[in-house]
């Protein structure tokens, strides 16, 4: 009897995780321009062999770049991680979130990407100069996201792409802030906006998309694999039918 119950209590705990991939499966895809792909991710990735799966559904998505979280990573992962990308189609960009001397140096010497990122941390406190950065990475692009209040002209020209960090934020407060920092009109200076597959986000996303065409700034979609969205709601209505169903 005791095996009995515990077939069945098995049995539908595998059921409820079927329906929780059937749920997360039926999830709108949204466009986006690019995808940020952390260090756990990435190694969860290329672990279960899914790599070439996660990238192809990303190219189906819209993604045009994979901003990958390059600094928490070693080299011969790296290495693969661009080489799986670009046979995707979609453009590997190495994003720097600490950027140390030693991160930067390294960086910059790894093959495959298309573009090195720096953001609001490298302006907080630059371990280089932006001119000298410039420099040694040669042949690749030099990308740079400002926080609101980090940018400047001076800074801006050095960059190949720039991007605005007005994240989270609502619609009319973004079309607001670009007013003020005097960039509203320029269409090689993009607003970088977040998307996590909610559907807030994407009422949001349609305003934002109305609203910059309108003033002439580029939109930068910005998505990512989001636990904190799509896994938190179902994790616990999960802890609570296991919960249910042990009390049987």
């Amino acid at each position: 009897m005791n095996w009995q119950l515990s077939f069945i209590k098995n049995l539908a705990i595998l059921l409820i995780i079927q329906l929780l991939q059937f749920s997360f499966d039926i999830l709108p895809a949204t466009a986006a321009d690019g995808y940020w792909l952390d260090q756990y991710n990435a190694l969860l990735f290329i672990a279960s062999m899914r790599l070439d799966a996660e990238f192809k559904e990303m190219r189906i998505k819209g993604a045009t770049f994979l901003m990958v979280h390059a600094d928490s990573l070693p080299d011969p992962i790296l290495r693969l991680i661009a080489w799986r990308a670009l046979h995707a189609g979609i453009q590997p960009v190495a994003w720097i979130q600490r950027p140390t001397k030693n991160n930067l140096q390294r960086l910059t010497a790894v093959p495959g990407y298309v573009a090195l990122q720096v953001d609001d941390h490298f302006f907080a406190d630059p371990a280089m100069d932006i001119f000298q950065l410039r420099k040694k990475i040669s042949n690749k692009q030099l990308w740079c996201s400002f926080q609101p209040a980090q940018y400047s002209l001076n800074a801006a020209r050095v960059c190949d792409r720039v991007d605005i960090q007005l994240y989270r934020q609502s619609c009319e407060q973004t079309v607001n802030a670009a007013y003020n920092l005097g960039i509203a009109g320029q269409p090689n200076t993009a607003i970088a906006v977040y998307h996590n597959g909610s559907i807030a986000d994407q009422q949001q996303l349609a305003c934002f998309q109305q609203q910059f065409k309108q003033i002439g700034n580029r939109l930068f979609v910005f998505k990512w694999k989001n636990p904190e969205y799509w896994l938190t709601p179902y994790s616990k209505r999960f802890s609570q039918l296991v919960a249910r169903i042990r009390s049987w």
